[in-house]
C-alpha cells in the first residue's frame, strides 16, 4: 500500500516536471498565457514546489495585467523556501512593476542576505533605485503643473470678480451719463421739431405719406414693454423699437429717444418704469450693432417668407384666403417664434460649453488628487521601509549584544601573545641552550 502510494506520488512530480518543462517552453515562445496555464497544471500536482511558484510569477508578470498574481506567486514561493533567493527576486520584480520601488529595493536587499555576490540581484536594486528617482521626479513635475494650472484658475476667477466688481461701480455713472445724454438729445430734438427741412427728395417723400407712428402713453408702452413673455418677446429689437425693417439709423435714433423719455424711471412714476426703460435700451444697444442688425433682419426676412410661403399653399390647396390682418398676425408669429428658437440654440449652447468647462474642471481636480495621493503612497512607502530598516538593526544588535570590553584595574587590555604570529609555542624553549 505504501509503495503503491509512493508509486503514485512519484508519477505525479514527473507528470508536474512535463508540464513546468513545457511552461519554460512556452515562456522562451513568449507565449505568456499558456504558459500559465502549464504552470498552473504543474502547482494543481505538486502544490509544494516553489519553482512552480517562481516560474508562474515570472509568467503573470510578462502577461502585463497580472502583476497582482505575479506579487502573490512569489511571495508563495518565499513561503515555501525562504532560504531561496529567487522568491525574493521574483517579488521585488512584481512590487517594481506595481511602482513600489523602496519596497522592491528591500525586497532584493533580502535576497542579497541569501546570495551578497548575486549580480542580478545588485543589477535590479539599481534599476528599482533609478526608476523610483524618475517616478518621483515625474510626480513633482505634475503635481507643480497642476499647482500652475490652480493657481492660473483661481487668478482668473478673483480676475473676473473683481472686473465685476467694477462695473458695478462704474453702473450708476454710466447710467447717469446716458440719462444726461438721452435728456440733451430730447431737448435738442423739441428744439429742431420746427426746423427740419422738406426737400423733393423721393425717400422723403414716401416718408412723409407713411401713416405717423402711435406711440401712446407711458402706461400704454410699459405695458407693451412688460407684457406676459416678455423676455422672448423682446427678443425682436425692431418690435421693442416699433421701426421697419428698413428704418434708417436716424429713424433709430428718433425712436428711442421717444420710447425712453416716455418710460424713463426720472419722468414715469410707474414701478415697472426702469424694466422697461432697461429693454429699450437693450434694444438699441442691439440694434445699433451692424452685424446684429443684419442678423435680426435676416430673421426677420426668413419667417416672413416662411410664413407667407404657408399661406400660399393653404390658399392653392383651397383654403380660402383670411383677412389681411389674419396673415400679418402669423408673419407676427412666425418672426417671434424665429427668435425664440434662435435664442433658445444660443442657451442651449451655452449650458452645454460650461458643462463641458465644469467637466474638464472636475477631471483635472480628480487627476491632481490622483497624483497627490500616489504621491503620498510613494512617501508612505519610502518612511515605512527606512523604518523596518532601522527596527531591523536595533533587532540585530539586541540579538547579538555589545561585549564588553576586557580590562585591568587601570583601564588598560592586557595584550595577549599570538602564538601564531610570533612562531613559538613554548615560552620556555630559550632556556633550552643554557648549560
Amino acid at each position: 500500500m505504501v509503495e503503491e502510494e509512493q508509486r503514485a506520488t512519484e508519477e505525479a512530480a514527473a507528470q508536474a516536471d512535463g508540464f513546468k518543462a513545457e511552461g519554460n517552453k512556452l515562456l522562451g515562445d513568449k507565449k505568456y498565457q499558456e504558459a500559465v496555464e502549464m504552470y498552473s497544471r504543474a502547482i494543481d500536482l505538486d502544490p509544494d514546489n516553489a519553482v512552480y511558484f517562481s516560474n508562474r510569477s515570472a509568467a503573470y508578470l510578462a502577461v502585463g495585467d497580472a502583476r497582482g498574481k505575479a506579487l502573490k506567486d512569489a511571495e508563495k514561493c518565499i513561503e515555501l523556501r525562504p532560504d531561496w533567493w529567487k522568491g525574493y527576486s521574483r517579488k521585488g520584480a512584481a512590487e517594481h512593476s506595481l511602482q513600489r520601488f523602496d519596497v522592491a529595493r528591500a525586497t532584493y536587499n533580502e535576497g542579497l542576505k541569501l546570495d551578497p555576490d548575486n549580480q542580478s540581484l545588485l543589477q535590479a536594486i539599481e534599476e528599482a533605485y533609478a526608476a523610483g528617482q524618475e517616478h518621483s521626479k515625474r510626480l513633482r513635475e505634475h503635481a507643480k503643473k497642476q499647482e500652475r494650472l490652480k493657481q492660473d484658475r483661481e487668478a482668473a476667477v478673483k480676475e473676473e470678480e473683481q472686473r465685476k466688481q467694477q462695473e458695478e461701480k462704474e453702473k450708476p455713472n454710466d447710467e447717469d451719463a446716458l440719462l444726461a445724454e438721452f435728456m440733451s438729445e430730447v431737448q435738442e430734438l423739441e428744439e429742431n421739431t420746427n426746423c427740419i427741412k422738406k426737400d423733393g427728395d423721393k425717400e422723403m417723400e414716401e416718408k412723409k405719406n407713411k401713416p405717423p407712428v402711435e406711440f401712446g402713453d407711458s402706461d400704454g408702452q410699459i405695458e407693451r414693454l412688460l407684457q406676459p413673455h416678455f423676455k422672448w418677446i423682446n427678443l425682436n429689437p425692431f418690435r421693442v423699437l416699433m421701426l421697419d425693417t428698413d428704418a434708417t439709423e436716424e429713424d433709430m435714433k428718433q425712436h428711442y429717444r421717444k420710447l425712453s423719455t416716455m418710460v424713463h424711471p426720472d419722468k414715469c412714476r410707474n414701478a415697472k418704469a426702469r424694466e422697461a426703460f432697461e429693454e429699450v435700451n437693450k434694444a438699441y444697444n442691439l440694434i445699433t450693432q451692424e452685424d446684429r442688425r443684419k442678423t435680426c433682419i435676416r430673421t426677420i426676412e426668413n419667417a416672413t417668407q416662411k410664413a407667407e410661403k404657408e399661406r400660399r399653399l393653404k390658399v392653392k390647396k383651397g383654403i380660402k384666403e383670411s383677412e389681411p390682418v389674419d396673415l400679418k398676425d402669423e408673419v407676427e408669429k412666425a418672426v417671434l417664434r424665429a427668435f425664440a428658437e434662435n435664442e433658445n440654440r444660443r442657451q442651449n449652447l451655452e449650458k452645454r460649453e460650461a458643462d463641458q468647462r465644469r467637466r474638464g474642471a472636475e477631471q483635472e481636480e480628480k487627476e491632481q488628487e490622483k497624483v497627490v495621493n500616489m504621491f503620498k503612497r510613494e512617501r508612505s512607502w519610502a518612511e515605512v521601509d527606512r523604518r523596518e530598516h532601522r527596527v531591523g538593526n536595533w533587532r540585530s544588535f539586541q540579538k547579538g549584544g555589545k561585549r564588553r570590553k576586557e580590562m585591568d584595574t587601570h583601564g588598560w587590555k592586557e595584550e595577549k601573545r599570538d602564538d601564531k604570529k610570533f612562531g613559538e609555542t613554548d615560552n620556555d624553549a630559550y632556556k633550552k641552550g643554557w648549560k
